[in-house]
């Protein structure tokens, strides 16, 4: 597998698919996954003091504290292989760890492309509504309930509304529609991703 030369920061609206997009990136490049999702369900189920305190915030469908996230993404991208890009899935989703990011990749020397994956509110609710079915992870039985989603959704417009502005301005962002069958959004994001290799 071929390493892209340059870093992909993947964002998206709640249930946008990133996760799902993220993995056939995996397949198709040398990348290095960095998973804020994962890193914030694994402290809400932790039985320790930074564990209280994301229960307290993400427990309740707020941020995790850009402290604990900042700490992750420093030791994360200091541990970049030589032999592979990385893939920033789902963050950084606030402004202070946008610019972090941008400052550590600077001070690497590394560059990056910023995507984010669009849905309408009416998608991002059934979707979100589907995925307490079947054989999810059982988080979101707890994450996803019609209440939650409301607050998670005007967070996300919010907060992560400055974020896609900030990479906006950095003229580093790219929107993709997500709002379509799965193999079109990759599609859309692979011919970014080659329009920017160019």
């Amino acid at each position: 597998m071929k390493k892209l030369g340059f870093n992909i920061v993947l964002l998206g609206m709640i249930a946008s698919g990133k996760e799902t997009q993220a993995n056939i990136l995996k397949k198709k490049y040398a990348l290095k996954f960095i998973e804020t999702g994962v890193y914030s369900r694994n402290l809400l189920k932790e039985k320790s003091k930074n564990g209280d305190w994301a229960r307290r915030t993400a427990g309740k469908g707020k941020p995790l504290p850009t402290a604990l996230m900042q700490k992750f993404l420093v030791k994360e991208i200091n541990n970049k292989p030589k032999n592979k890009d990385l893939l920033f899935l789902g963050g950084p989703r606030l402004k202070p760890e946008a610019q972090l990011v941008k400052k550590i990749l600077n001070k690497a020397n590394q560059d990056f492309l910023v995507l984010y994956i669009s849905l309408p509110d009416k998608e991002v609710y059934r979707r979100s509504l589907l995925r307490k079915e079947g054989n999810m992870k059982a988080i979101y039985k707890v994450f996803d309930t019609k209440k939650i989603i409301a607050v998670r959704i005007a967070w996300h417009k919010d907060q992560v509304g400055k974020t896609v502005k900030y990479f906006k301005g950095l003229n580093k962002l790219k929107i993709i529609n997500g709002n379509q069958p799965i193999l079109k959004v990759t599609k859309d994001i692979l011919k970014e991703i080659e329009k920017y290799k160019n």
